[in-house]
Protein backbone atom coordinates (compact mmCIF):
# COMPACT_ATOMS: atom_id res chain seq x y z
CA UNK A 1 0.00 0.00 0.00
CA UNK A 2 1.50 3.22 -1.17
CA UNK A 3 0.91 6.20 1.51
CA UNK A 4 1.62 9.83 0.94
CA UNK A 5 2.09 11.95 4.18
CA UNK A 6 1.98 15.32 3.58
CA UNK A 7 1.20 18.65 5.77
CA UNK A 8 -2.14 20.00 5.48
CA UNK A 9 -1.34 24.08 5.26
CA UNK A 10 -4.20 25.61 5.93
CA UNK A 11 -7.62 25.67 8.53
CA UNK A 12 -9.70 24.69 5.59
CA UNK A 13 -7.91 21.47 4.54
CA UNK A 14 -7.70 20.72 8.36
CA UNK A 15 -11.32 19.97 8.30
CA UNK A 16 -11.35 18.09 5.31
CA UNK A 17 -10.47 15.58 8.48
CA UNK A 18 -13.05 15.89 10.04
CA UNK A 19 -14.72 12.49 8.90
CA UNK A 20 -11.45 10.87 10.86
CA UNK A 21 -11.57 13.32 13.36
CA UNK A 22 -15.84 12.04 14.02
CA UNK A 23 -14.35 8.32 13.91
CA UNK A 24 -12.69 9.25 17.25
CA UNK A 25 -14.85 11.50 18.35
CA UNK A 26 -18.58 10.35 17.82
CA UNK A 27 -20.48 13.56 19.47
CA UNK A 28 -18.42 16.06 18.14
CA UNK A 29 -20.30 18.07 15.05
CA UNK A 30 -18.43 20.18 12.52
CA UNK A 31 -18.87 23.55 13.82
CA UNK A 32 -17.51 22.51 17.69
CA UNK A 33 -14.43 21.07 15.55
CA UNK A 34 -14.19 24.34 13.73
CA UNK A 35 -13.92 26.33 17.13
CA UNK A 36 -11.63 24.06 18.20
CA UNK A 37 -9.64 24.20 15.77
CA UNK A 38 -9.61 27.56 15.58
CA UNK A 39 -8.45 28.25 19.05
CA UNK A 40 -5.77 25.16 19.01
CA UNK A 41 -4.14 26.93 16.24
CA UNK A 42 -4.45 30.16 17.52
CA UNK A 43 -3.28 29.28 21.16
CA UNK A 44 -1.04 26.17 20.42
CA UNK A 45 0.39 26.85 16.66
CA UNK A 46 -1.39 23.74 16.16
CA UNK A 47 -1.00 21.90 13.04
CA UNK A 48 -1.85 18.89 10.89
CA UNK A 49 -0.36 16.22 8.81
CA UNK A 50 -2.51 13.66 6.87
CA UNK A 51 -1.91 9.86 4.90
CA UNK A 52 -3.14 9.71 1.68
CA UNK A 53 -4.03 6.90 -0.23
CA UNK A 54 -5.31 7.15 -3.74
CA UNK A 55 -6.09 10.90 -2.69
CA UNK A 56 -8.43 9.70 -0.09
CA UNK A 57 -7.06 10.96 3.49
CA UNK A 58 -7.23 7.99 5.65
CA UNK A 59 -5.29 8.63 8.62
CA UNK A 60 -3.92 12.23 10.45
CA UNK A 61 -2.26 13.60 13.21
CA UNK A 62 -2.20 17.20 14.77
CA UNK A 63 0.86 18.43 16.61
CA UNK A 64 2.72 21.13 17.75
CA UNK A 65 5.69 21.91 19.38
CA UNK A 66 6.71 23.67 22.96
CA UNK A 67 9.02 23.40 25.76
CA UNK A 68 9.16 21.80 29.75
CA UNK A 69 11.75 21.81 32.17
CA UNK A 70 11.27 17.81 32.61
CA UNK A 71 11.95 17.25 28.85
CA UNK A 72 12.85 20.56 26.47
CA UNK A 73 12.00 21.16 23.60
CA UNK A 74 9.24 18.60 21.94
CA UNK A 75 6.85 17.53 19.69
CA UNK A 76 3.37 16.41 20.96
CA UNK A 77 1.20 14.18 18.51
CA UNK A 78 -1.96 14.64 19.20
CA UNK A 79 -5.40 12.51 17.95
CA UNK A 80 -3.38 9.98 15.76
CA UNK A 81 -6.76 8.74 13.62
CA UNK A 82 -6.29 5.99 11.14
CA UNK A 83 -9.44 5.46 9.14
CA UNK A 84 -10.66 2.04 10.64
CA UNK A 85 -10.87 0.80 6.86
CA UNK A 86 -7.29 1.19 6.81
CA UNK A 87 -6.37 -0.08 10.16
CA UNK A 88 -3.25 -2.91 10.44
CA UNK A 89 -1.47 -1.57 7.35
CA UNK A 90 1.28 0.32 8.97
CA UNK A 91 -0.48 3.77 8.48
CA UNK A 92 0.02 4.74 11.85
CA UNK A 93 3.64 4.13 11.48
CA UNK A 94 4.03 6.00 8.31
CA UNK A 95 2.35 8.64 10.30
CA UNK A 96 4.64 8.85 13.37
CA UNK A 97 8.04 8.60 11.60
CA UNK A 98 6.89 11.52 9.92
CA UNK A 99 6.30 13.35 12.88
CA UNK A 100 10.05 11.78 14.72
CA UNK A 101 11.50 13.57 11.27
CA UNK A 102 9.84 16.94 11.43
CA UNK A 103 10.95 16.82 15.47
CA UNK A 104 14.26 15.98 14.82
CA UNK A 105 14.16 19.11 11.98
CA UNK A 106 12.47 21.39 14.43
CA UNK A 107 15.54 20.62 17.42
CA UNK A 108 13.21 18.43 19.40
CA UNK A 109 14.47 16.87 22.11
CA UNK A 110 11.55 14.50 22.57
CA UNK A 111 8.19 13.13 20.63
CA UNK A 112 5.71 12.87 23.12
CA UNK A 113 1.89 11.70 22.79
CA UNK A 114 -0.76 10.52 24.88
CA UNK A 115 -3.35 7.17 24.50
CA UNK A 116 -6.15 6.68 26.17
CA UNK A 117 -5.59 3.54 28.59
CA UNK A 118 -8.28 1.42 26.89
CA UNK A 119 -6.86 1.76 23.59
CA UNK A 120 -4.14 -1.01 23.32
CA UNK A 121 -4.17 -1.65 20.20
CA UNK A 122 -2.50 1.56 19.81
CA UNK A 123 0.04 0.98 22.66
CA UNK A 124 1.60 -1.80 20.46
CA UNK A 125 2.20 0.49 17.56
CA UNK A 126 3.92 3.35 20.26
CA UNK A 127 6.18 0.64 22.26
CA UNK A 128 7.12 -0.73 18.59
CA UNK A 129 8.36 2.71 17.82
CA UNK A 130 9.90 3.49 20.69
CA UNK A 131 7.66 5.11 22.90
CA UNK A 132 7.51 4.38 26.90
CA UNK A 133 5.28 5.35 29.49
CA UNK A 134 7.08 8.17 31.21
CA UNK A 135 4.30 8.32 33.85
CA UNK A 136 0.07 9.67 34.31
CA UNK A 137 -1.54 12.08 32.59
CA UNK A 138 -4.01 13.44 35.31
CA UNK A 139 -7.33 15.25 34.59
CA UNK A 140 -10.03 16.58 36.75
CA UNK A 141 -13.56 17.30 35.11
CA UNK A 142 -14.86 21.14 35.97
CA UNK A 143 -17.95 21.21 33.80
Amino acid sequence: MYIIIKDLETKNAMMDAFPLIHQMYKKMDYKTFEIALDEMILNNNYQMVAGFYDDKMIAISGYWTARMLYCGRYLQASNLVVDENFRGNGVGKKILNYLENKARNLGCDKMVLDSYTENKKSHSLYFGEDFYIRGFHFMKDLT
